[in-house]
């Protein structure tokens, strides 16, 4: 089965969309990824592999194939593990992927599955907002940050299965707000 979803990075000021797409099919067990990536975004294979296998996904022996689009962009930096294992959980059928369209997804992964902050999440959802995106999912530790752009529902999650759980309508995370 194959899944979208949407990420984005920062160079300089600026916010640059970037699509996580997966497809998951029967065939040699393998996870590859593709687009165009640097040394820290091809080690998220890995730490995604180990969160999920340690938050209890079981993913069935399937080649998997990840891909960052524009493939002629560069992907630098610890935004795309969260994007990724959600992608590949969408695509192995753990997600609907109903529940990632229109969403902006955000985040780090720790081998335990915990989502670790990253920077620039600001510049990454006030650009998301300007092209129409209102959810978007970020680390627990960026959500006040997320929070300063009025009218994107910004929730906070601390580990990939929260999130699961949270999209699947088994818990609830209440949005994060802050006053400006």
């Amino acid at each position: 089965m194959y899944s979208i979803v949407s990420t984005a990075i920062v160079r300089g000021i600026e916010s640059i969309p970037i699509r996580v797409e997966a497809d998951v099919t029967d065939g040699m067990p393998v996870f590859e990824m593709v687009g165009f990536l640097s040394a820290e975004v091809r080690e998220a294979r890995e730490r995604v592999r180990t969160a999920l296998k340690n938050s209890g996904f079981r993913l069935p022996p399937s080649h998997i194939t990840v891909n960052l689009s524009p493939a002629d962009l560069r992907k630098q930096g610890n935004y795309f593990d969260l994007p990724i294992a959600l992608s590949v959980l969408a695509a192995a059928g753990f997600v609907r992927m109903d529940e990632l369209k229109n969403k902006i997804f955000i985040g780090e992964l720790g081998l335990d599955g915990h989502v670790n902050t990253v920077s620039g999440v600001l510049s990454i959802v006030h650009s998301a907002y300007s092209e129409g995106v209102r959810s978007c999912i970020v680390p627990a530790g960026n959500s006040r940050e997320a929070a300063i752009i009025r009218g994107m529902t910004v929730i906070p999650v601390t580990s990939i299965g929260e999130l699961v759980d949270h999209l699947s309508g088994i818990q609830t995370i209440e949005p994060e707000y802050v006053d400006v």
